[in-house]
């Protein structure tokens, strides 16, 4: 599409004007839309052009309407609508004035353990929005919405144009089936280790508490979510407080 702004801005008129083009999240391009009236803001994420080619784009705004409405917890950033614009699928969101702990991370390097306690809530960095002394959780559940309206067996590139290939578990990249809350779970460690070295594990890292002094329980609970074996790892996060292993209260 020749001018994929343009064509944003048709799609959300009258309420909204679109602004500006931001920083893209993988293959993902990203606007930034104002309210006319309110002044509120959206962040509209356009799908790559061959998933959005098979993508059920009426589908994929039903589940996006329903997960919107699943998503109350204070700390999720829920979607707010889905729709078409020429060959383009996107979704939006709430815009978050702040950072994402992605960049973060690239500009200061390993977080403290306190913060990174409070932002053990997502699944990588670039969902995770830090803003006015709290940590958000964005673009929870979307690929979950979008697997449904795929018109075809395309599983495999909605987690490959999604999702950041360090999060991913190795039953996942290797194309295998296995429940998604052992998926998150795998990514938790990997968020963990990040958040705490500045960088994701490669290979087989050092254990995180030989990079740095970090308690008891955070040390396992990043080893025991990376296991390489799903059964090993804590089934859901439940699972993981229920252990004892991982304080409630983020201290």
């Amino acid at each position: 599409m020749a001018d994929l702004r343009a064509a944003l801005g048709h799609a959300l008129e009258p309420a909204y004007r679109v602004e500006r083009e931001v920083r893209p999240v993988g293959n993902c391009r990203m606007f930034v839309a104002l309210e006319k009236s309110a002044g509120g803001g959206l962040l509209v994420k356009v799908l790559p052009g061959a998933l959005s080619l098979a993508v059920d784009s009426t589908r994929f705004e039903q589940e996006i309407a329903r997960l919107g409405r699943r998503l109350r917890h204070p700390s999720l950033v829920a979607p707010r609508t889905a729709g078409r614009v020429g060959s383009f699928v996107y979704h939006t969101r709430t815009f978050v004035e702040g950072t994402t702990l992605r960049a973060w991370l690239a500009r200061h390097g390993e977080l403290p353990l306190r913060r990174a306690v409070e932002v053990l809530r997502d699944v990588k960095p670039e969902n995770v929005l830090l803003a006015d002394g709290q940590a958000l959780v964005a673009d929870a559940g979307i690929l979950g919405a979008l697997v449904p309206a795929l018109t075809g067996d395309g599983g495999g590139a909605a987690t490959a144009a999604l999702c950041a290939a360090d999060y991913l578990a190795p039953e996942r990249r290797a194309g295998q089936p296995a429940p998604a809350t052992r998926d998150d779970m795998f990514a938790v460690g990997v968020l963990v280790h990040e958040m705490l070295t500045g960088r994701p594990p490669a290979g087989n890292p050092e254990p995180l508490e030989e990079v740095r002094s970090v308690p008891d329980w955070l040390a396992e609970l990043g080893r025991r979510c990376r296991a390489a074996e799903p059964s090993a790892r804590w089934a859901d996060a439940g699972s993981a407080l229920a252990s004892g292993s991982w304080p409630s209260g983020g201290g």
